[in-house]
């Protein structure tokens, strides 16, 4: 049985202004990343999300805590967070215009909990490559195992998702395109330094059982 695509039904590709990227590094350096290095500190990975409304202000921001329950990397953390203090019946409309942010390309179960939970706008740092070269290859190869696939569709009739490094280096050259650069330098160092560090006490921490470490 074959599956027939309507491709008229795809959402559009994400764009961003350069105030907005701006915007989502500064979230991710100044809100996601101090957290993120207690969680790292506490034995879980460096994946962090933030769930931001409309206009780009901060709803809730969590880290990957593993450690607490295998589900809950970055993203699945943070939507349980962002679920207790929305109302219910608020849920999905405030889903639908928000903005989705994650400091690494989504994995498939993160990719299918936002999904799920109706975000259609997904923004995030680190594609696949950088994540796997950071010693953490699972969100490729589970993706493969279970689907035969390299990855999921970037935009389908659900939601689109966007690599904010790609955004930037599709901007026009200029000022602007030059501080995002600088500041995605810096953000990039950062986390390979956390990275090093969690891969360095993973093995030591009593804790961290996780059978995909």
């Amino acid at each position: 049985m074959s599956v027939v695509i309507d491709e008229s039904l795809q959402k559009a590709p994400l764009t961003a202004t350069p105030a907005e990227l701006k915007r989502m590094l500064q979230i991710i350096r100044e809100e996601i990343f101090p957290v993120t290095v207690q969680g790292v500190a506490d034995g879980n990975k460096v994946f962090g999300a933030a769930i931001l409304d409309k206009d780009f202000v901060t709803t809730c921001v969590e880290t990957n805590r593993e450690t607490t329950c295998p589900l809950f990397h970055g993203e699945v953390h943070a939507i349980y967070q962002w679920s207790k203090i929305v109302e219910p019946s608020q849920r999905g409309p405030l889903a639908q215009s928000a903005n989705f942010l994650a400091t690494h390309e989504p994995c498939c179960m993160c990719v299918s909990s936002i999904l799920w939970s109706g975000f259609q706008k997904v923004f995030y740092f680190f594609p696949y490559s950088v994540t796997t070269a950071q010693g953490i290859p699972h969100d490729v190869r589970t993706m493969h195992e279970l689907w035969g696939v390299p990855t999921y569709r970037k935009q389908n009739r659900y939601l689109s998702t966007a690599c904010i490094m790609d955004l930037i280096e599709e901007l026009p050259e200029g000022s602007e395109k030059e501080e995002l650069l600088k500041l995605q330098k810096e953000l990039s160092a950062d986390y390979d330094r956390l990275s090093n560090k969690y891969h360095t006490e993973k093995v030591d921490n009593k804790d961290n059982s996780l059978v995909l470490a």
